[in-house]
């Protein structure tokens, strides 16, 4: 078992401060995004340094496996509010760090928030939306992933990102949100496709389908997961290697897309790090949270 610091368990919640704010994410089972986390922290650390700044993921499988692997115990968002709530703050900021309003987010605005309302009505609480709400959102991130890799496309090189896909009936438009930012980010260079794991519209057949028709064979792909943390999906799916038990279909994309004729290095084009590495892009999301606290009052 790797040696790891232990994390602060809601149990053992010390309030330093009159405000507290909680970062809600899906959680991830590998050190690389855990690194990303820590990065994100400290960024919203750095600009406030008034607050106690907590972490919470949705994903209580992460929480278990993570656990098993490392040692280190992190705590869904109820948990947190729970120990939030009795440790007396008088102001509750949430922050969401996925992607769209896909389930994961639902959890936030359906069930963590009316359960801490309903027990602390005392203590206002806000919500920053997830990173692509709006068309604005849309904008700023497809410009972000442009600049980083404007010089590699003016090269002739491609780049392919990966998305996660999901919906709930609250937010049945969570998945256009890929639609959208595909749509803006082609219109900055044609050589840019993003992809799903499972959104239908958007899967891997679509992506190869794209890059025939636009890109010559023998263009050089390069890839970055549209996710929060370069995890499970960007390790495996997008930029696994050659695995000699498995059918061709269940293959990693850059593996798929090598037998099509486009290849890619493992290091020099496997872009394996998350969006919230990216300070652009937590600026985003940092927005998001003043806007929400500026509705707040």
């Amino acid at each position: 078992m790797m040696q790891t610091t232990k994390p602060l368990a809601p149990s053992e919640l010390v309030r330093r401060t009159d405000e507290a704010l909680l970062l809600v994410t899906f959680g991830s089972t590998y050190p690389g995004p855990h690194r990303t986390f820590a990065h994100i922290r400290k960024f919203f650390a750095d600009r406030f340094p008034d607050r106690d700044i907590y972490m919470a993921f949705t994903s209580r499988m992460c929480m278990r496996r993570w656990f098993e692997k490392s040692g280190e115990q992190y705590y869904p968002a109820d948990q947190w509010l729970s120990a939030i709530g009795a440790a007396g703050y008088k102001r509750v900021s949430i922050q969401s760090l996925h992607v769209i309003p896909g389930l994961e987010y639902s959890l936030i605005t359906d069930r963590y928030i009316p359960q801490f309302r309903e027990a602390y009505p005392e203590i206002p609480v806000c919500l920053g939306e997830p990173l692509l709400w709006d068309d604005e959102d849309i904008r700023l991130v497809g410009n972000v992933i442009y600049e980083a890799f404007a010089p590699r496309l003016s090269a002739g090189e491609a780049l392919v990102l990966m998305g996660h896909g999901n919906h709930t009936d609250k937010f049945p438009e969570a998945n256009g949100k890929y639609d959208q930012l595909n749509t803006y980010l082609q219109s900055l260079d044609a050589k840019i496709i993003i992809g799903t794991v499972d959104y239908e519209a958007l899967l891997y057949d679509h992506v190869l389908e794209y890059l025939n028709r636009v890109c010559a064979s023998g263009t050089t792909l390069n890839f970055l997961p549209l996710m929060s943390v370069a995890g499970d999906h960007a390790l495996n799916d997008m930029v696994g290697d050659y695995d000699e038990d498995e059918p061709m279909h269940e293959q990693s994309w850059r593996t798929r897309l090598l037998c099509e004729g486009y290849p890619s290095d493992r290091e020099e084009n496997c872009h394996l790090h998350g969006l919230g590495d990216y300070d652009a892009i937590c600026s985003i999301w940092l927005a998001h949270l003043e806007r929400a606290e500026a509705a707040l009052g």
